[in-house]
């Protein structure tokens, strides 16, 4: 059997695996971090600068002229590789900002550990450098152009999903989750209530004709709400945008679980004790589809144990007690706006702590059959509620492929179903395009469909009946 992957889904963990190798293997300083630039070929046009003489600065550690070269490749379109230049920057910075500190140039090497963060909010070793430097920016005001909403008008559908006796119903019948978690192949992550419409009715076609019941999303709040976050003021387009897309799974006879508190700020107004921060937005959200049957239910957060240290003995930036007294007032306020629907957090390892607080109890697996059964097992003997494995894939590249991949996600949803949960959601629908967030990585695929929508033999190893 293969080893399994190391899977990084969360931002906060694509971060920790940043690549920032030296340049085509040259050496440099050791404490700095080096991105990869691969020499692109010649453009149709002589610019004054080339991808060999990024390369060469890089070799260098010449950080004032990379940037300088950064800046002019930009200027004449040249990308330099698969890798796009805003992570080469983001890096340039970072390596400059190290050197000046090691020579005893605090405010040069604040000045440029700043600009990595204005290059990427959410870069690691920007926010803690400035941590450490207590040289942190205050947050950058949410931009506000609020516009009228119209009100939400719900389809009418079968009935809502109700949790007793240890499974799921739908109008007094049984109803097994056989689902993915989906973004669209070419907006993944943060550019997800941007994707094209076009292409999600045909995505969405795909994941409905399969067979598959239920489809799990989530919710970025910055992009939904526009002015003061305390506010909940709603940004228009984008939710009308996300109106369209749950009338689009309606219509497919899809179930949808929507999840809350996707990408929150752990940093200046954090998550877990800023509680104003979110609660409006939470509140508004699922007040706004209280009334819609095809929310199949809210996951509150999902891998919320990581951030207290639940995954690979990697320390959490927040104390257990923490999160799990935020994830019991998280609850409270979604069933005071919102009485129809179910609750789960899907909880990447630590599920038992969420039995008090949900409906449905959710973890994430990605290791082997075997090891699967005995956590299917602990967690009925600590709870009566349903139990639903939320996130379950692997990938087919890296040190796998595509046949390993079916092999592995067959023997695991077998032994799933053996288990009583009730259901599952593969990780993920479609392989993902890469971005400036998630450049060229194993994580884009996880799919069970291809970019170029051809099946995988993963799919045809489901226990799917079309």
């Amino acid at each position: 059997m293969r080893n399994n992957p190391l899977r990084l889904k969360t931002l906060t963990l694509m971060f920790l695996a940043f690549n920032l190798s030296v340049a085509c293997g040259s050496s440099g300083p050791t404490a700095a971090p080096m991105v990869t630039v691969d020499v692109a070929t010649t453009p149709p046009y002589a610019p004054d600068v080339m991808c060999a003489d990024l390369d060469h600065m890089w070799a260098a550690a010449d950080w004032a002229d990379v940037l300088a070269v950064l800046n002019q490749l930009e200027a004449v379109g040249l990308t330099c590789g698969g890798e796009p230049l805003s992570s080469k920057r983001y890096a340039a910075h970072i390596n400059y900002a190290i050197t000046l500190e090691s020579h005893g140039k605090l405010p040069q090497a604040i000045e440029q550990y700043q600009a990595a963060l204005a290059q990427d909010g959410r870069g690691r070793e920007a926010l803690e450098a400035l941590i450490r430097l207590n040289a942190l920016p205050p947050p950058t005001p949410p931009p506000c152009y609020p516009n009228e909403l119209a009100p939400y008008t719900p389809i009418p559908a079968a009935g809502y999903v109700d949790a007793r006796e240890g499974q799921l119903w739908i109008d007094e019948q049984p109803f097994l989750i056989r689902g993915v978690n989906y973004y669209p192949r070419h907006a993944p992550w943060g550019q997800f209530l941007e994707g094209d419409p076009v292409e999600i009715a045909e995505e969405l076609d795909l994941i409905a004709s399969a067979g598959f019941n239920t489809v799990r999303v989530f919710l970025w709040y910055d992009p939904l709400f526009t002015c003061a976050p305390e506010e909940a003021v709603p940004n228009a387009e984008r939710f009308t945008w996300l109106d369209a897309f749950i009338a689009a799974v309606q219509a497919r006879g899809l179930r949808l679980i929507l999840t809350l508190n996707d990408l929150p700020d752990l940093i200046f107004r954090p998550l877990y004790t800023d509680w104003v921060r979110y609660d409006a937005q939470t509140a508004f959200l699922v007040a706004r589809y209280r009334d819609e049957p095809a929310i199949l239910a809210w996951d509150l957060r999902n891998e919320g144990d990581i951030d207290y240290g639940a995954q690979f003995g990697v320390p959490g930036k927040f104390a257990r007690v923490v999160v799990l007294d935020w994830l019991t007032h998280a609850a409270e306020v979604v069933r005071a706006n919102d009485d129809r629907h179910l609750l789960t957090a899907g909880w990447w390892g630590d599920a038992v702590e969420t039995v008090d607080a949900v409906d449905l109890v959710s973890f994430h697996h990605w290791a082997d059959a075997a090891s699967l059964a005995s956590r299917i097992e602990r967690l009925r003997l600590t709870t009566p509620k349903p139990i639903l494995l939320e996130e379950v894939g692997y990938p087919s590249a890296g040190s796998w492929d595509e046949v390993a991949q079916a092999e592995q996600l067959r023997d695991v949803l077998e032994t799933a179903e053996r288990g009583g949960v009730a259901g599952w959601l593969v990780w993920t629908a479609f392989d993902f395009q890469p971005t400036d967030i998630l450049p060229v990585n194993v994580e884009n695929h996880f799919g069970l469909w291809r970019l170029d929508l051809t099946a995988k033999p993963a799919l045809q190893e489901l226990l799917l009946t079309p």
